[in-house]
């Protein structure tokens, strides 16, 4: 008797001896894509709903849209990734905004592969929120950051400003003070061969005191609002990662993922100007934004990959999961670890957590899964 069961991914084609040929053939075929297109103009839209007919795939729009009462509507188009690339051919060649479509919805169908890392906090302060991660003895710093290299982190991101909401500015004199002791000890037992480092700050001279002791990636909160820090990373060769905070910048578009995306093209042309490629996304999860911006952005978050380069989520123990479980800071892991596991499914690349541990088990029975 035949016997049939549902497969949720195409990992058993190399189950069955299949050849890299077929493989390519039914990753086309077997993965769907969802975009939002905004503002498209009723000739587009009659075009757009043909082509994509044509090949199998839809383009769904309000059902006043045939009635052209409005100049421009929304609407969603739902294509295979075989259909979508036949369905940007097409659109190439067409007027009324289509082309320019196309380009965007041709950056998208490129894959890239980042292997998930876990990126463990280490805050040297007095009020950071969430109070269990405060950290100043020097020993116990060495002592936690050896557990979390024993047990497999693959970044150490070492902060002495809290970032918390209405935490006040500390210069980089006043920082230094928390953190300079603690990062020379590192220095002097070589935990910079054993491990990336990665500067938490938005002072240029803390950044700079940092990479001259071997941290590889500069994480600044604030947006690299000051240009200064992108030429650091230019003279240090060291990794830039790229957060948007709504603080820093408040929003201009009700649309929250097209405010990312137009923050991190506009950013990108800059740091390009200084010859740097290498770039981590950080969505800035909670800075700035309400619970239902910051589940869109993860809902959403495998929008980004079009850039082309990782993307950084750091939810540990935040406001919007409090909001959700409705729990207090310190009973917040269970729902940090579900957040950031749909977050590592939805294309993020690297989780920072105040729980490396815990998410290290986390990412080993997800690599188990896939």
């Amino acid at each position: 008797m035949v016997e049939v069961y549902r497969l949720e991914n195409l990992s058993s084609l190399y189950e069955i001896g299949a050849t890299k040929y077929a493989n390519d053939v039914a990753f086309k075929k077997g993965r769907i894509f969802y975009f939002k297109i905004k503002n498209i103009k009723n000739p587009a839209i009659q075009i757009l709903k043909q082509e994509c007919l044509s090949v199998g795939g839809d383009f769904i729009t309000p059902k006043d849209s045939i009635l052209c009462k409005e100049e421009k509507y929304n609407g969603i188009l739902i294509a295979t990734l075989s259909q979508l690339m036949r369905i940007i051919d097409k659109c190439k060649i067409q007027p009324f905004g289509l082309k320019e479509m196309a380009v965007v919805l041709e950056s998208h169908t490129k894959k890239y592969n980042f292997l998930p890392k876990i990126m463990g906090i280490i805050n040297i302060t007095d009020d950071s929120f969430y109070e269990d991660s405060r950290i100043k003895n020097i020993d116990d710093i060495i002592l936690k950051i050896d557990d979390w290299i024993k047990a497999g982190v693959d970044i150490i991101d070492i902060g002495g400003v809290s970032t918390r909401p209405e935490s006040e500015f500390v210069d980089s004199s006043g920082e230094l003070s928390r953190i300079r002791d603690a990062i020379d000890e590192l220095y002097r037992l070589k935990f910079m061969d054993k491990v990336v480092f990665s500067i938490d700050s938005y002072n240029f001279d803390t950044i700079r005191f940092c990479l001259d002791r071997g941290f590889k990636i500069i994480n600044d909160v604030y947006g690299l609002n000051d240009e200064n820090i992108i030429s650091l990373s230019r003279d240090y060769k060291s990794h830039l990662v790229l957060m948007h905070n709504s603080w820093i910048y408040p929003h201009k578009q009700d649309d929250i993922i097209l405010e990312l995306d137009t923050f991190f093209k506009q950013k990108l042309e800059i740091i390009y100007k200084y010859g740097l490629n290498d770039v981590i996304l950080d969505i800035g999860f909670g800075f700035g934004k309400d619970t239902l911006q910051n589940l869109e952005l993860i809902k959403n978050l495998r929008h980004f990959a079009h850039f082309g380069y990782e993307i950084l989520v750091g939810a540990s123990r935040k406001r919007t999961i409090g909001d959700i479980v409705q729990k207090d800071t310190k009973d917040r892991l269970i729902g940090s670890l579900a957040l950031h596991q749909y977050a590592i499914l939805n294309g993020a690349s690297i989780i920072r957590t105040h729980d490396v541990i815990e998410h290290i088990d986390m990412l080993k029975i997800l690599k188990a899964l896939d």
